[in-house]
Protein backbone atom coordinates (compact mmCIF):
# COMPACT_ATOMS: atom_id res chain seq x y z
CA UNK A 1 0.00 0.00 0.00
CA UNK A 2 3.07 2.55 0.19
CA UNK A 3 2.29 5.22 -2.65
CA UNK A 4 5.06 7.17 -4.41
CA UNK A 5 6.50 10.40 -2.40
CA UNK A 6 4.82 13.46 -3.50
CA UNK A 7 6.66 15.74 -5.68
CA UNK A 8 6.41 19.94 -6.09
CA UNK A 9 6.41 18.72 -10.00
CA UNK A 10 5.04 15.69 -11.47
CA UNK A 11 3.00 13.15 -10.22
CA UNK A 12 1.31 13.32 -6.70
CA UNK A 13 -0.41 10.52 -5.04
CA UNK A 14 -2.28 10.58 -2.10
CA UNK A 15 -5.47 9.10 -0.21
CA UNK A 16 -8.26 11.61 0.19
CA UNK A 17 -11.74 11.32 1.92
CA UNK A 18 -14.68 11.72 0.88
CA UNK A 19 -18.86 10.83 1.55
CA UNK A 20 -20.94 8.89 -0.71
CA UNK A 21 -23.78 11.26 -1.79
CA UNK A 22 -26.41 8.26 -1.81
CA UNK A 23 -25.77 6.21 1.28
CA UNK A 24 -23.96 8.68 3.11
CA UNK A 25 -20.75 6.91 4.00
CA UNK A 26 -17.16 7.34 4.25
CA UNK A 27 -14.99 5.93 1.77
CA UNK A 28 -11.34 7.17 0.82
CA UNK A 29 -9.99 7.52 -2.97
CA UNK A 30 -7.12 7.32 -4.26
CA UNK A 31 -5.65 9.94 -6.23
CA UNK A 32 -2.94 11.15 -8.60
CA UNK A 33 -2.40 14.69 -9.62
CA UNK A 34 0.20 15.68 -12.14
CA UNK A 35 1.42 19.00 -11.97
CA UNK A 36 3.91 21.21 -14.11
CA UNK A 37 5.72 23.92 -12.52
CA UNK A 38 7.29 26.86 -14.64
CA UNK A 39 9.21 29.47 -14.24
CA UNK A 40 11.33 32.65 -15.99
CA UNK A 41 14.31 32.54 -13.74
CA UNK A 42 15.11 30.97 -10.19
CA UNK A 43 14.38 33.99 -7.75
CA UNK A 44 10.59 34.42 -9.39
CA UNK A 45 7.70 32.64 -8.15
CA UNK A 46 6.79 28.97 -9.66
CA UNK A 47 3.74 28.68 -10.85
CA UNK A 48 1.83 25.58 -10.70
CA UNK A 49 -0.48 24.05 -13.36
CA UNK A 50 -2.34 20.78 -12.67
CA UNK A 51 -2.58 18.97 -15.97
CA UNK A 52 -4.74 15.55 -14.87
CA UNK A 53 -6.60 14.34 -11.90
CA UNK A 54 -7.79 10.82 -11.75
CA UNK A 55 -9.47 8.73 -9.03
CA UNK A 56 -7.05 5.28 -8.71
CA UNK A 57 -8.65 3.53 -6.55
CA UNK A 58 -12.23 3.80 -4.07
CA UNK A 59 -12.56 2.12 -0.91
CA UNK A 60 -14.99 1.67 1.57
CA UNK A 61 -13.17 3.80 5.14
CA UNK A 62 -13.85 0.51 7.51
CA UNK A 63 -11.73 -1.60 5.30
CA UNK A 64 -8.93 1.13 4.03
CA UNK A 65 -8.67 1.60 8.14
CA UNK A 66 -8.54 -2.39 8.49
CA UNK A 67 -5.40 -2.57 6.41
CA UNK A 68 -3.70 0.00 7.85
CA UNK A 69 -4.16 -1.46 11.09
CA UNK A 70 -3.16 -5.01 9.66
CA UNK A 71 0.17 -3.27 8.62
CA UNK A 72 1.12 -0.12 10.79
CA UNK A 73 1.83 -1.84 14.32
CA UNK A 74 5.67 -2.49 13.18
CA UNK A 75 5.72 2.05 12.69
CA UNK A 76 4.63 2.34 16.32
CA UNK A 77 5.81 1.95 19.84
CA UNK A 78 5.22 3.09 23.07
CA UNK A 79 5.48 7.27 23.54
CA UNK A 80 5.14 7.65 19.50
CA UNK A 81 4.11 11.32 19.21
CA UNK A 82 0.84 11.85 17.11
CA UNK A 83 2.95 14.50 15.09
CA UNK A 84 5.23 11.36 14.25
CA UNK A 85 2.24 9.17 13.25
CA UNK A 86 0.79 11.70 11.17
CA UNK A 87 4.47 11.97 9.35
CA UNK A 88 3.91 8.11 8.68
CA UNK A 89 0.31 7.71 7.56
CA UNK A 90 1.30 10.42 4.90
CA UNK A 91 4.89 8.78 4.06
CA UNK A 92 4.06 5.01 3.81
CA UNK A 93 0.04 5.22 3.20
CA UNK A 94 -0.01 8.23 0.85
CA UNK A 95 -2.43 9.92 3.65
CA UNK A 96 -3.71 13.30 3.09
CA UNK A 97 -3.05 15.64 6.51
CA UNK A 98 -6.60 16.71 6.52
CA UNK A 99 -7.31 12.61 7.08
CA UNK A 100 -4.66 11.93 9.63
CA UNK A 101 -6.62 13.10 12.77
CA UNK A 102 -9.21 11.31 12.29
CA UNK A 103 -7.46 8.25 11.10
CA UNK A 104 -4.70 8.80 14.92
CA UNK A 105 -8.14 8.35 16.72
CA UNK A 106 -9.82 5.27 15.08
CA UNK A 107 -5.70 3.84 15.78
CA UNK A 108 -5.88 4.66 19.21
CA UNK A 109 -8.88 2.53 19.82
CA UNK A 110 -8.40 -0.30 17.64
CA UNK A 111 -4.50 -0.86 18.99
CA UNK A 112 -5.84 0.04 22.45
CA UNK A 113 -3.69 3.06 22.73
CA UNK A 114 -3.95 6.23 24.98
CA UNK A 115 -2.36 9.79 25.36
CA UNK A 116 -1.90 11.28 28.93
CA UNK A 117 -1.00 14.32 27.30
CA UNK A 118 -2.07 14.77 23.83
CA UNK A 119 1.07 14.69 22.45
CA UNK A 120 2.24 10.82 23.37
CA UNK A 121 0.52 7.80 22.57
CA UNK A 122 0.94 4.54 24.87
CA UNK A 123 -0.16 0.90 24.41
CA UNK A 124 -2.84 0.04 27.65
CA UNK A 125 -0.72 -2.65 29.42
CA UNK A 126 -2.71 -5.94 29.79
Amino acid sequence: MPLLRAKISGLIQMYVKTICPVCRNPAFHQIALLLETSSQDPDSAAKYAMENIEVRESVAAEDFVRDVLCTIREYLHDGITTRELCRILKKYYGIATSCCCDLVQRIKIELDMYSPDRRHLYFVSP
